[in-house]
């Protein structure tokens, strides 16, 4: 049966609700769908996913609990294997048990750092604590960022999925807004770095593997 015009652009519209509900470039669909098959390939429990209405791009997981992905993310993102690589990253931080490692190292740190500011003593002592422990900090925050791409990258191979989605989506956060400079006191590696390691942990299992490059925007989003 031939639909009319009309019926037609009303179709359209149907249909464009349905998959994509708040317009983003991937739909929620698609996040669902990405997440159930990251548990499944993980081999663990399926957290609960909430997606929340923010512009800034991004993911975590709560707790080693849920995981959460901005409506921002789904619009940066252009594929639905990016948003599997990054929740497989995610997914990294709750299989491995980064979130217990972490309350037990920053309870290790603070109290060494009480006992280090007793016996420096004076406002110097604890200057020199606090600036120690954020370094100690940062430096475990950015082992498990990078165990979790690995992880990321490596379930994608065990699943046939592709891996190159970790590694473009990364480049898309890269490129958005603006970036804090490299310091010992940001907990995530510098972008230039992880964006090396992940090709190389690609070429690692597959040297024949193209990795795409994604274009610079001429214009970026200010945060």
């Amino acid at each position: 049966m031939k639909l009319k015009p009309i019926a037609v652009v009303i179709a359209v519209v149907v249909l464009a609700a349905f998959t994509s509900p708040s317009g983003a470039a991937i739909s929620e669909e698609m996040v669902h769908r990405a997440w159930d098959e990251v548990a499944r390939i993980a081999e663990m429990e399926l957290l609960p996913l909430t997606i929340e209405d923010n512009d800034v791009p991004n993911a975590w997981v709560t707790n080693g609990r849920s995981v959460t992905v901005t409506t921002g993310l789904m619009n940066l993102l252009q594929r639905e294997e990016e948003m599997f690589g990054v929740l497989s990253h995610e997914a990294g931080h709750a299989k491995l048990n980064h979130y217990e490692s972490a309350v037990t190292s920053s309870v290790g740190i603070g109290v060494a750092g009480l006992l280090l500011g007793k016996a420096i003593g004076g406002g110097i002592g604890d200057l020199v604590v606090g600036i120690g422990s954020n370094l100690a900090t940062a430096g475990i925050s950015r082992e498990k960022e990078v165990e979790a791409d690995d992880f990321a990258v490596d379930l994608a191979f065990k699943g046939g999925h592709d891996p190159t989605g970790l590694y473009t989506a990364m480049q898309r956060l890269s490129y958005y807004g603006k970036r804090l400079e490299p310091s010992g006191f940001n907990s995530h590696p510098p972008d230039e770095r992880r964006l090396l390691r992940i090709r190389n942990r690609i070429h690692e299992r597959d040297p024949s593997i193209v990795i795409p490059e994604v274009e610079r925007p001429s214009e970026q989003p200010s945060e």
